[in-house]
Formats: C-alpha cells, structure tokens, sequence
C-alpha cells in the first residue's frame, strides 16, 4: 500500500474520556496492528471552541472551520459546524468533512450514537460503524434539564429531524452494538434488522486484576462523568446514606469530574462529609489500585450502552450491583458476579448489604466476575469481531446485513 492507501478516517467524539473514547483507543490500536495509518475527526462542541462554528447570530460573517492538532502520534482533526445550537448539524458533511472523507481509503466511525457517521453516509463509501447507544437513549436525562423555548424547539425541531437522519444513518454501512441491549434498540429503530454483529468494548484484563489485600471491606465505588445525568449520581449518594443509616460502616468513592450544583447539594443534606470521597478522572496507572480497592462497585445509571467501568471493576475482582440500565444486563447475573436492582436506594442497599455481611458470597462473586470479564471480554475477541466487519466491508463483495 501507498502512504494514501493506508489512510482511515475515524470520525468520532471528543476523546475526554468514558466509553467512547476506550473504543476509538481499541480502534486506533487494531488499526495501527493492520499497518494503516487512522486519521481521527470529531465534532468540536460550541461550548468548549466559540472560534470554530458559526451559530445562528454569525451567518453571513465567517465560514466553519477546523483545528488540526497532533496527539500521541495521531492527526486529529477538530471540526465545527453551521448551526451548533441544533444537534443534527454537528456532523453535517460540510466543505471540511468532504476534503477528510476524499482524503482516506477507508472510513469508520465511532462513536455513542451513530450521527457521527453521517459524513461517510453522505459520501456513498463503504464504512464500518461501532455505536454505543441510540440517539435519544444517549440524551434523554438532559433533555429534562432544558429551557423552555429549548423544549420547544427540540420537539418540533431538533427530535423529528434527527429521529429521521438516525433511520437513514443505521441502514447504511457495517454497524457493530456495544451491546446486545443496543443491538435490539437500533435494529427497532430502523425498522428490520441492520446490525451485523455485537463488539463490546474490551477489557484489558492484565491491567484490570484482582488484589484481594488491597480490598477495603465497606468501600463502595462508580467510575464515570458524574455530572452526566445518565449516571444518577443521587441514587449513588442516598444508598450509601441508606447503607449508613442501616449501621453498616460503608463508605462511597466517586470518580469522573465534580457534583452537579444539584447533586452537591444532596450530598451536603444528607451529611455525607468524610463518608463519601469525589475524586477527578483518573489515568489508566491510577485507575486499577482503587478499583481493586472497592468492596462494591454500583452502578446507578438510567441508562447505559454496556458500561465498561463496570466491567473494568469485576476484572479486578470486584462484585458489582447495578440498576436495571440495559448494558450490565448482560454481564451483571444474580448470585454469579453480583446482583440486579430496582432504582430505588432501599433495594440497592439491600444488595450492597448482602455481600458485605457474607464474605464467602463476596469472594464467589468476585471470582465470577473476574472470569466473566476474562471470558467474554478480552481483547483478542474484541479484535476478531472488528477483523470480520473490516474483510466484510472493505475486502468482500457486499451482502446484506440479515
């Protein structure tokens, strides 16, 4: 292959952290193994960079741009767009989005819900799609925080137009479900079938491990962006609240950013002060010690695509308890690697309470949860599936997706 042959463009969101920025690494990292070169676009939200996009009150004055900058080696690509203050024009194929499309031999896209393909539909080129979530699944926390004239526009706007480009996006292309949960919800969508295949994100299973010295007994943990409303950081706060009014000596430790004005305000009334620790995202080297150390890990969630946290935390032996939220459906199994709830903070402390009375249930648990990460979530796996929706794509004549 030529320097241009091996070019592939990843059109993705920002890399700040979460779930999706562990699946555009693995995809960057299969990609470099395969020889090619991956060039990674994304969508520069308005309200971190004002100089790249145009909204409504600056038409006619400045064109969109982008900001090309270079990160471990990788050429990204920091893209505006017309319009910011409605969703479905982040990934309109402008001027800029054509020049990065015509500019690689290959296309995939990656990404929470699949609007970030929208510049490899338009452009009628075969690509690969791994999607986290749906579209109003990945939003519909936020939505209740919006203003009103925004709650306006956004149903008679912003929902429908965006309703129909996610139809369109989702029969196109090779698409690959984080998860089974995803894969149901998408092919409804879409209206038949339209997911070949079901690629969770791999757990990196020798720097995620069990350290049974290290457990704190009590120690109850989440991992993600605490002030994403998905997450149900207040669930969080009042189990643990629970727990304590229960005379357990449980403590909480929450990583991913800060409280939300409302949450930090929970925190206060309920006198969770030296109880609970709020720490800011952690690096991968940081990370797997205070997983190790946690004698829980809960997932509050309303929603979630798969959760890899949660899978990250039984890889270091920890039993997890988790709301009823799609993704840890799947690998969260009664009595095996930890226990299923309702979102009510009585039910989830009842869980938590479980296995920190019985010991011997806590161990079953962790072994469970370790050998279900190791078993079902390894990279080698992971890497095969992306392998056959890549042959499929861009080696073999196409087929249908059924």
């Amino acid at each position: 292959m030529t320097g241009d042959d091996r070019r592939v463009l990843v059109s993705t969101l920002p890399l700040w952290g979460g779930g999706v920025r562990t699946m555009t690494l693995c995809v960057l990292r299969w990609l470099r193994e395969r020889g090619m070169e991956p060039i990674v676009a994304y969508y520069q939200p308005y309200s971190i960079d004002r100089s790249l996009s145009v909204p409504s009150f600056q038409l006619g004055r400045r064109r969109v741009r982008e900001r090309v900058i270079h990160e471990d080696g990788v050429e990204m690509h920091e893209v505006g767009a017309w319009l910011p203050e409605l969703e479905f024009m982040h990934y309109r194929p402008t001027r800029i989005w054509k020049a990065l499309v015509e500019s690689c031999q290959f296309h995939v896209s990656v990404s929470g819900n699949c609007l970030a393909a929208l510049p490899l539909v338009r452009s009628g080129r075969p690509f690969v799609s791994w999607i986290a979530t749906p579209w109003r699944d990945d939003r519909v926390q936020r939505e209740e925080r919006f203003s009103p004239a925004r709650r306006v526009l956004d149903r008679w706007l912003v929902r429908p137009t965006t309703a129909r480009l996610e139809r369109s996006i989702l029969r196109s292309g090779t698409l690959l479900a984080l998860s089974q949960h995803t894969r149901q919800r998408l092919d409804a969508i879409a209206g038949h079938p339209v997911v070949c295949d079901i690629l969770p994100n791999p757990v990196e299973t020798d720097l995620f491990r069990p350290d049974p010295s290290a457990v704190v007994p009590g120690r109850v943990g989440f991992t993600g962006r605490l002030d994403d409303p998905r997450k149900n950081v207040t669930l969080f706060l009042e189990t643990i609240a629970e727990c304590r009014r229960r005379g357990l000596p449980v403590t909480g430790s929450l990583v991913g950013g800060s409280l939300s004005a409302e949450d930090g305000e929970r925190f206060r009334s309920l006198g969770l002060a030296g109880a609970v620790e709020v720490k800011p995202h952690l690096d991968r080297q940081s990370l797997p010690p205070l997983l190790s150390s946690l004698d829980v890990y809960f997932v509050p969630s309303k929603q979630e695509g798969l959760c890899i946290a949660a899978l990250e935390a039984m890889a270091s032996g920890c039993p997890a308890v988790s709301t009823r939220c799609g993704g840890p459906e799947e690998f969260v199994r009664d009595g095996e690697t930890g226990y299923l709830v309702g979102s009510s903070a009585s039910e989830a402390a009842d869980a938590i309470e479980r296995v920190f009375r019985d010991r011997m249930l806590r161990s079953t648990l962790s072994a469970g949860a370790r050998a279900l990460s190791e078993s079902n979530y390894c990279e080698a796996a992971a890497r095969r599936t992306f392998t056959e929706a890549w042959e499929r794509t861009f080696l073999l004549p196409p087929r249908d997706h059924g």
